[in-house]
């Protein structure tokens, strides 16, 4: 290990765990900032930087590509977010009023087609390196970058789930009790990687970064929970 250690892995898991509150903070409350359209611009935004934050205090080993690999598909999924991606046979129950696909419904489908250039990305550069050494690690840290930078735009559908829960039937408590426990768990995890984290050793403070690594993948379960409620309540 490198500035992680065993000795003070406990000392960095705390303040791992209050930087992962206060990107859960941040993102909840942007939702209560009113606005007038469905284009979740403040939610965005957040979102947005903890993208940023992700890549400043990179958990992992890799090089400014890897980086910059991982900022593109989350910019990309970001974008998605605003710009109806073409989709065919929408369900009804994801249509709105004027016949176009709900936000997070053409966005799921946007991100489905990201992940899968993702894994193809990835493996096809692993492959192509002269010198493969740490392959498995190399592949499952892209990976997994990517795949947190893709589900972090997902939390720009919290103000339309919000909106499903305020119903407060029994589909609404059960996600709700979901959504809490998939988080609680996510950060119990997240305690096991920093102890056995192997940062870059010319990164500072990379526990940052483990800390929103659950945040980040946390918004793909709240795009599924909006597209599941949306179903439902049709």
């Amino acid at each position: 290990m490198t500035e992680i250690t065993q000795k003070n892995w406990k000392h960095k898991a705390l303040s791992m765990l209050l930087t992962q509150l206060t990107a859960y903070v941040l993102l909840i409350a942007a939702t209560a900032i009113p606005t007038r359209s469905m284009f979740p611009a403040i939610p965005l935004i957040i979102a947005a930087l903890v993208l940023g934050e992700f890549v400043l205090f990179w958990p992992f080993r890799g090089s400014t590509l890897d980086r910059a690999v991982t900022i593109a598909f989350g910019v990309a999924s970001l974008i998605f977010v605003a710009v109806p991606f073409p989709s065919n046979d929408i369900p009804p129950e994801q249509m709105s009023k004027n016949g176009d696909a709900y936000p997070w419904y053409s966005w799921a489908v946007a991100a489905g087609l990201l992940l899968v250039v993702l894994v193809i990305f990835s493996f096809g550069r692993q492959m192509a390196r002269k010198e493969r050494s740490h392959l498995i690690r190399a592949l499952s840290h892209a990976v997994t970058s990517g795949v947190a930078a893709i589900a972090v735009a997902g939390w720009c559908f919290l103000p339309a789930l919000g909106s499903m829960l305020l119903k407060g039937d029994t589909e609404s408590t059960i996600t709700i009790i979901a959504l809490v426990i998939l988080a609680l768990a996510l950060a119990v995890a997240s305690t096991l990687w920093v102890r056995d984290a192997d940062p870059d050793p010319t990164i500072r403070h990379p526990w940052i970064g483990t800390g929103l690594l659950p945040v980040m993948l946390m918004g793909v379960t709240i795009a599924s929970a909006t597209l599941i409620l949306a179903r439902l309540g049709a």
